[in-house]
């Protein structure tokens, strides 16, 4: 593969060089990483006003970065063959329920964000168990041989069912729990920061994540922003 002026080679990896980008110093480069920023990709999507906040620069100079991160980071069109490539390596989830999976069109895609929504009771929770154990299953079974990871806000998370489940499917219960994270989220900040955290099981335990539950995403910015003069706020939280 070819390289970039801007990359080293360490061993087998190759290490982008940030302190090439301009207005990033030693200073700025830790507090990027610390955010997450720590290649090319990740800072040439995000926002001005994200990477402000995060490297702690102002709104113009954060400008300056992404588009110097773009020029380094090739962030152009796809052909339709690379694009289906891509499409074929997604993991679809089941359910445990073949009309669910159906309706899903095929299982849970791993990739992308699904959302559930309904009424108190109305079944989202159980979904969620369900889903935290089906992960782990095989692919040819309609897993993706993988992690589930569940931020709680609202008190739902119950490993009994997970072991239910488990059981029910013929699955090592031990194994099937100790393949699994769960924490409970107490505020909104506390909320966003988990999120962030799960990049470093990722990179740094090296596990083997292929599923977020967050249940539920707005409990906690449902109590903590009331009144219209506050929706502004928490929609760009969210």
């Amino acid at each position: 593969m070819k390289k970039s002026e801007t990359e080293k080679v360490e061993g087998d990896s190759i290490i982008e060089d940030l302190e090439s980008l301009p207005g990033v110093g030693e200073t700025t480069l830790e507090k990027l990483r610390e955010s997450g920023f720590d290649n090319f990709l990740s800072i040439s999507v995000a926002s001005p006003a994200e990477l402000a906040e995060a490297a702690g620069v102002t709104e113009a100079a954060a400008r300056k970065i992404i588009y110097a991160a773009r020029e380094k980071f090739d962030v152009g069109f796809q052909s339709g063959d690379d694009l289906l490539r891509k499409r074929e390596s997604v993991i679809k989830i089941t359910t445990g329920a073949k009309a669910l999976d159906v309706l899903f069109g095929g299982g849970v895609e791993t990739g992308g964000i699904t959302e559930c929504y309904g009424e108190y009771g109305s079944g989202k929770s159980s979904l969620a168990h369900e889903l935290a154990v089906t992960v782990q299953l095989p692919k040819e079974k309609g897993g993706a041989e993988g992690m589930a990871v569940w931020i709680d806000t609202e008190g739902t998370l119950r490993p009994e069912r997970m072991k239910q489940i488990a059981i029910g499917l013929g699955m090592d219960v031990d194994s099937v729990l100790k393949n699994f994270r769960g924490v409970r989220a107490f505020n909104s900040d506390h909320q966003m920061l988990l999120v962030d955290k799960i990049e470093s099981l990722i990179k740094k335990d090296k596990l083997q994540i292929k599923l977020v539950i967050v249940d539920s995403l707005m409990g906690h910015f449902r109590s903590e922003f009331i009144g219209r003069g506050t929706l502004a706020d928490r929609q760009q939280k969210i």
